[in-house]
């Protein structure tokens, strides 16, 4: 059985000090990790890991920079590890889409992006029209040079969905989606596909979106470090197989059609 993590975090500040031993252990299960950036910074490192371990491919991302902002914050005042740069400086986002067109063969998706309206204070109009814009411009270089698009869409699922129908977007993969089950249906509908996270083993939603998607439309992700099988514990891309045990479990079938299907899935959306 071959497995996959569609995506990941390799550069938090927790892998830090194990990392060799976090991708041998995907290496041991046969895996492919695509590890996505949220910024320049980001993607610069996603990349210099997938330079140093042939299993990992990279996704360019370009996450909501008011919200990225607000995360940093919030991680701050827990305490906890960032993955982010403390001194995060604002992108020219055009800028940034045109090294991606340059450099596209470095990457084998766009993600993660889209829509963030989680912080009370960034519900604003303005800001909510900002993030739009920026997602559009973004998906429309996404089809420009037929790269699959990974879609982070948190309390914004509608507006997420009805931006992607415009544009007529066809390789879409929703992360971490959390939208109601009408919304499941209308997206899968549109035959895009759902990475389901380790999570799913605590998680009501998952086991649900699981039940109602086709398996030939689910693929998995770890979003590591976070939505760990084990509340408080951290995630990483071996725990792919704990998610591939569920679905199983959740479909009635074998583990190895279930990971069949997703590697064969993966492999005709990010061209692996």
């Amino acid at each position: 059985m071959k497995l996959i993590d569609v995506h990941c975090h390799l550069d938090h500040a927790r892998f830090k000090k194990d990392l060799p031993g976090v991708v041998d252990r995907a290496r041991k299960k046969k895996m492919i990790i695509i590890a996505s950036g949220v910024n320049p910074i980001t993607n610069k490192i996603a990349l210099e890991i997938a330079e140093k371990y042939d299993i990992v491919k990279v996704s360019f991302g370009l996450y909501p920079l008011d919200a990225l902002e607000k995360e940093i914050e919030h991680s701050e005042k827990l305490n906890d590890e960032s993955s982010f740069p403390r001194d995060l400086q604002p992108f020219n986002i055009n800028k940034e889409l045109e090294y991606l067109k340059k450099n596209k063969d470095k990457f084998v998706a766009i993600g993660e992006i889209g829509l963030d309206y989680n912080w009370p204070e960034y519900q604003t109009e303005k800001i909510k029209t900002e993030q739009k814009e920026n997602f559009k411009k973004i998906l429309k270089v996404a089809k420009e040079i037929n790269l699959p698009v990974i879609i982070h869409s948190r309390k914004a699922e509608l507006d997420a969905i009805e931006i992607l129908e415009e544009l007529k977007m066809k390789k879409v993969i929703m992360h971490c989606f959390s939208g109601k089950v009408s919304l499941i249906k209308r997206a899968a509908d549109n035959g895009w596909f759902f990475s389901i996270p380790p999570v799913i083993t605590r998680l009501q939603h998952f086991q649900t979106l699981v039940s109602v998607v086709p398996l030939n439309q689910l693929l998995t992700e770890t979003d590591s470090p976070y939505l760990s099988p084990v509340a408080g514990k951290r995630n990483e891309p071996a725990n792919v197989a704990i998610t591939i045990k569920e679905i199983a479990k959740i479909k009635k079938t074998s583990e190895k059609e279930v990971a069949d299907a997703i590697w064969e899935n993966s492999r005709k959306l990010f061209n692996l």
